[in-house]
């Protein structure tokens, strides 16, 4: 697996660095302090599949860091990892494509697990958004492995085309995926589906 870290604090890279080697061994982080140090790394590696972003890095805070990489590299999940943790920061993320948000505020142990739920490729949110008690999540909705196929490509943020592309479908079947998937889970957007599914714990690999 290869991950782009993306934080302008060296301690918090060699620490994050340091917890994914001790999770996932055969794991590449590749680290960046700025945008453009990441587009660039974004280029050299096109295999990425993980990035972790703080959403407040010197210069270049707020949302147009994340959307200039997911222009970048549409493919990649984006996980927010960031100091601030308000409902509607975390919904903005959402709606520009991430796929998690963590924030540094949590005690390690549960960054631990948060860290634990992206690699396996579930959704985590913090409480504020409804992330569900991880005790005792709600029951998932039956649904057919295409439908989790796609549900699970809405979670890393992909757009149609790419979904199509990634599933071997055409745009309209996997509109009509979609649309089922909110009918499913009772929602209306893509940003509701996701954070469904962060309640709901649908895994990637089930």
């Amino acid at each position: 697996m290869k991950i782009l870290l993306i934080d302008d604090h060296a301690l918090f890279r060699a620490g994050v660095r340091l917890l994914l080697g001790t999770i996932t061994p055969d794991v590449q982080v590749f680290e960046a302090s700025t945008v453009g140090e990441s587009l660039v790394l974004a280029q050299a590696h096109p295999d990425l599949q993980l990035c972790l972003l703080d959403l407040e890095l010197k210069q270049e805070r707020g949302l147009p860091a994340l959307s200039q990489i997911k222009a970048a590299a549409p493919g990649v999940a984006v996980v927010i990892v960031s100091g601030s943790e308000d409902r509607a920061t975390v919904r903005a993320c959402l709606e520009a494509g991430a796929m998690s948000y963590i924030p540094k505020s949590v005690p390690s142990e549960v960054f631990l697990q948060a860290l634990l739920r992206v690699l396996a490729g579930e959704v985590f949110l913090p409480p504020v958004i409804g992330d569900g008690d991880p005790v005792s999540p709600p029951a998932a909705p039956a649904m057919t492995p295409r439908q989790r196929e796609v549900l699970t490509a809405l979670s890393r943020g992909l757009p149609t085309k790419l979904i199509a592309r990634e599933l071997s479908l055409s745009e309209y079947t996997v509109k009509e995926h979609i649309a089922e998937l909110f009918r499913i889970l009772g929602v209306h957007s893509r940003t509701e589906a996701v954070i469904k599914a962060s309640r709901l714990y649908l895994r990637r690999h089930d």
